[in-house]
């Protein structure tokens, strides 16, 4: 399972960089225009996309700041997100890289943030919630940025796999610790 995992973790990296190179091709306007969207534009969405990956992470490993609303703005302008999003892609990457097979297992324990419920869930299955929530999201800014003339990238994993050659694991990575 971990393979997938560190797949899933340089997948997000690559899809959200790809999204970030075309954003800096749009102007200011365009990137905060409202086009109707559950999170207005395509700041609102990327910046929604970046509180839940932050709120996910404590879960994940108690470590960073607890985020008390989704609905809070964890940066302003294009020239922060960006930023912010590659340091946190980088640390995705390196959570994910440090967990052994048996964490995927571990049983989580933690509270939602819209509603305040207590949750339990195993790991893994909540980290397939969380790639999944970011492949949603960048689809949204995809069509967004479609709906501005703009033609970006496929963002479809083939298509990093492609260019990566990450595919799933080798025999010998799939031994369960």
């Amino acid at each position: 399972m971990k393979a997938a995992f560190v797949m899933y973790a340089s997948y997000n990296k690559w899809a959200n960089d790809l999204l970030l190179k075309e954003c800096d091709q749009i102007t200011s306007e365009e990137y905060h225009r409202d086009l109707g969207v559950y999170f207005n534009s395509i700041h609102g969405t990327m910046d929604h996309q970046f509180v839940a990956d932050k709120v996910w992470l404590y879960r994940f490993t108690g470590q960073g700041d607890p985020i008390d609303s989704i609905d809070e703005q964890l940066t302003g302008d294009f020239a922060t997100l960006q930023e912010k999003r590659r340091l946190l892609d980088d640390r995705i990457c390196s959570v994910v890289d440090q967990m052994q097979e048996k964490d995927f297992l571990r049983t989580m324990i933690y509270r939602t943030v819209r509603k305040p419920l207590v949750m339990q869930q195993p790991l893994g299955a909540a980290l397939f919630h969380f790639f999944n929530h970011q492949t949603h999201h960048r689809g949204q800014v995809h069509a967004m940025l479609t709906q501005l003339g703009r033609t970006p990238a496929a963002l479809d994993m083939i298509y990093f796999q492609r260019e990566t050659g990450q595919w799933m694991a080798k025999e010998e990575d799939m031994i369960t610790a």
